[in-house]
């Protein structure tokens, strides 16, 4: 992500300005959710949708992504995501006082609650199918931040990281 007006570039993995002149200023985390628009409408019932009458000529019907969603590999190919799961699966991703782990989201959904330990503190991360969203938790309520996204990404990031496997620490 650039910002024209002031030449910085934001590493968005770490909501943070990585050049320019607001080098090391951090982002205001945003709520955030993959979910269905049936889903979104149910719980949201008065949201609006921009008109796809925009006055330019585009097809708004077809996702000039979907063949990208489909591929298994990135665009370039050249974040690699090391063993555990393919380049785009897609992970939550977590830092926790220097240390970092992810979990296959399809996992997450699947699990319920994961239980691991990360940068010290005992944590658990869950899904609600109803909102499509997760939650990670400290053991007295303490919420932590925590990002989806590629699998090959957070690897890209933070190379150090692990794949999180429930059968051993479950």
């Amino acid at each position: 992500m650039y910002d024209r007006q002031t030449e910085s570039l934001w590493l968005q993995i770490k909501r943070e300005a990585v050049t320019g002149p607001l080098t090391g200023t951090r982002l205001k985390k945003l709520p955030s959710t993959i979910t269905t628009w049936k889903k979104w409408r149910k719980r949201y019932p008065d949201t609006e949708v921009l008109s796809p009458d925009t006055g330019y000529i585009r097809d708004y019907e077809n996702d000039p992504y979907a063949n990208y969603y489909k591929s298994k590999t990135g665009l370039f190919s050249f974040l690699k995501p090391g063993p555990g799961a393919s380049e785009k699966a897609l992970v939550v991703g977590l830092e926790i006082k220097g240390e970092t782990s992810a979990y296959l989201l399809d996992q997450v959904r699947v699990v319920g609650d994961i239980y691991d330990t990360v940068g010290g503190r005992n944590i658990s991360i869950s899904f609600d199918a109803e909102t499509d969203t997760v939650a990670v938790r400290g053991v007295n309520g303490v919420t932590y931040d925590h990002m989806i996204t590629y699998w090959m990404v957070w690897k890209g990031i933070y190379p150090e990281t692990k794949l999180f496997e429930p059968d051993s620490k479950q």
